[in-house]
């Protein structure tokens, strides 16, 4: 492999590994379009070290506050109601799908990488997670919306009921009290859209599961874990840009079990390289590295205000071209 491949490799998985496309369908349509050799396995697990080490660069105070609460609450029951000791539980629950199945079927998906005929057909399927997880997203955010509203409209008015039969018989000392009093509980209320504080709301134990074997399921090539986690998250009510965070933060366990594990199962190839084959790897890690920081700074501003229905469009526009040239090709 020479420096030009080994560059647009690392900038192809960089980019495509946080953004809904699939890294791992993109490294073998690559190599179909250009007629090179398909890349083995552990090139491209090292090149998910690079990004991995994208998503520590850029999240590292979360990454360190789950780690910490996690032990902590280990030791201290008290600090099991914290937000990053439930956190750090859900990213657990959630790895454990992709993990047995990673290990169970490793070289049943390894077969996969080579034939981009399914990758494309993966595609179409990232399109459909893509979309549907948009769109049951909504609903189910506008119902929690809902439900919470509707909550704070029936403790405000209870509260003003409760205040008009203490001023009947007080004075407006007892009504400035009882303002004072409706004053704290309100104040857990959030200003935008009168809801309790909402930070990863729908996150649990079921809907951690769930994106669980959404993760599992991208093993395949073609099938996107951010795409897939982050629409499964979605149709929960989890909002786009905590359903993308989440997503990255929990692709780190499972990129870096693979990077282990095909690791220790390669290592012979990998320390039997010559200086070329190793100064090639490093171009690769280094623009995968690069190219993955920017990646998620990209898909963290856009998940702001957009949705992600752009990125099923163009699943589909290279899921279907893919499909159409291996048929081509074998007619």
């Amino acid at each position: 492999m020479d420096a030009v491949k080994s560059i647009v490799l690392g900038i192809v998985q960089g980019l495509t590994e946080f953004l809904p496309v699939s890294s791992s369908g993109h490294l073998v349509i690559i190599p179909f379009l250009f007629k090179w050799d398909y890349i083995p396995v552990y090139y491209t697990v090292t090149l998910h070290l690079a990004t991995l080490l994208s998503l520590v660069t850029i999240f590292h105070r979360d990454i360190w506050q789950i780690i910490k609460a996690f032990f902590l609450g280990i030791v201290k029951k008290s600090k099991r109601s914290e937000k990053y000791f439930k956190l750090s539980i859900f990213i657990i629950i959630a790895t454990i799908p992709a993990a047995v199945i990673g290990f169970l079927f490793n070289d049943f998906i390894g077969g996969f990488f080579s034939k981009p005929l399914y990758t494309g057909i993966f595609l179409l399927l990232t399109a459909v997670f893509l979309v549907t997880g948009e769109a049951t997203g909504k609903r189910a955010e506008s119902r929690i919306k809902y439900k919470n509203n509707h909550n704070m409209t029936n403790n405000t008015g209870s509260n003003e009921n409760t205040g008009s039969n203490e001023n009947s018989g007080n004075n407006n000392n007892v009504t400035s009290n009882g303002n004072k009093a409706n004053d704290k509980k309100s104040k857990p209320i959030n200003k935008a859209d009168g809801t309790k504080n909402s930070e990863y709301r729908g996150l649990n134990f079921i809907s951690a599961t769930v994106v669980g074997i959404g993760q599992a399921i991208s093993i395949l090539p073609g099938i996107s874990r951010s795409g897939t986690t982050i629409s499964f998250a979605r149709s929960f009510g989890i909002n786009r840009q905590e359903s993308v965070k989440f997503s990255m933060i929990l692709s780190i366990p499972v990129i870096l079990g693979a990077f282990i594990f095909e690791t220790l199962k390669s290592y012979s190839n990998i320390f039997q390289a010559d200086l070329k084959i190793a100064g090639n790897i490093a171009v690769s890690f280094l623009c995968s590295y690069l190219s993955g920081i920017f990646a998620i700074k990209f898909l963290m501003v856009i998940s702001k205000n957009k949705n992600l229905n752009f990125f099923a469009i163009y699943c589909i526009v290279i899921g279907i071209t893919i499909i159409t040239l291996v048929l081509i090709k074998k007619f």
